[in-house]
């Protein structure tokens, strides 16, 4: 099975989206995405809004981006911090 060609650019695309997914997997990066939530809050956002944004591993996207005005919930906070200490420990179990 042969891929196909991709240009330059495309090639570039490519890499940038896996070094970024890769990076995203990361235990440490649950660490930063945890200060960076907690600074989403209603309390430093009022007035604003958070733009959101996912995208499935692979690029494909869950949804299209999409403000939450006034910031996260503390409810939304709480989820959020609740999985990434689950994804954390799942990175983390099973270190040599």
């Amino acid at each position: 099975m042969t891929t196909p060609k991709q240009t330059n650019r495309q090639r570039v695309a490519t890499l940038s989206r896996r070094v970024l997914e890769l990076e995203a997997q990361l235990a440490h990066a649950s660490h930063f995405a945890r200060i960076g939530l907690v600074q989403a809050g209603r309390d430093r956002t009022m007035g604003s809004a958070v733009i959101v944004q996912m995208h499935y591993l692979g690029g494909k996207e869950v949804c299209p981006p999409f403000a939450l005005k006034d910031g996260l919930s503390p409810e939304t906070i709480a989820a959020l911090l609740s999985d990434l200490r689950y994804t954390y420990e799942r990175a983390v179990e099973f270190k040599p």
